[in-house]
């Protein structure tokens, strides 16, 4: 099997941990869904050999996990602070600079408290990875990443109009 056949298989993984994980109404178990998403989403960059996004999704990977039990604004500037040293160490071309902004808006999102500022702050880091996996040419991780956006728009309004009707 190839690595790039490989990465593709890996990506599909991340993408049913994902979409489950963007059905949680539960901020905490959201987050801990997409840690588990970004571990296997890192691989899939590593196989095909994108280092810098395969380690800035391994970031990503541990401050979902640590975001999930804290919205500390110190923990938030130490995983931004440990994503630019992340990119600066791995940096091979232009394309990353899209990694690392979506890295970074999500980082802020992340540690967010509120479910909603958390879900929006992803879409829009799900539009610069769609971008920055077709430049990387990744079909099965844009496809991914179109659906996680579908997918958290549509956990977004199901749980608003749920908390509309219980007012």
């Amino acid at each position: 099997m190839t690595p790039f056949l490989i990465s593709q298989i890996l990506a599909g993984i991340t993408f049913v941990i994902g979409m489950t994980a963007f059905q949680f109404k539960d901020r905490k178990h959201i987050l801990r869904g997409w840690f588990l998403a970004a571990i296997v989403a890192a691989a899939h960059f590593f196989f095909l050999g994108k280092v810098e996004a395969g380690v800035l999704v391994t970031i990503t990977g541990v401050r979902f996990l640590v975001s999930s039990y804290t919205t500390d604004q110190r923990l938030m500037y130490l995983f931004m602070a440990l994503s630019l040293t992340g990119f600066a160490f791995t940096y091979e071309e232009p394309v990353s600079f899209l990694a690392l902004a979506s890295v970074l808006i999500g980082t802020w999102g992340s540690f967010r408290k509120d479910e909603t500022q958390v879900r929006v702050t992803m879409m829009s880091t799900e539009i610069i990875w769609v971008i920055h996996n077709i430049i990387v040419w990744s079909p099965v991780a844009v496809a991914m990443e179109v659906f996680f956006f579908i997918s958290n728009l549509t956990g977004l309004i199901r749980h608003r109009r749920a908390t509309e009707t219980a007012l």
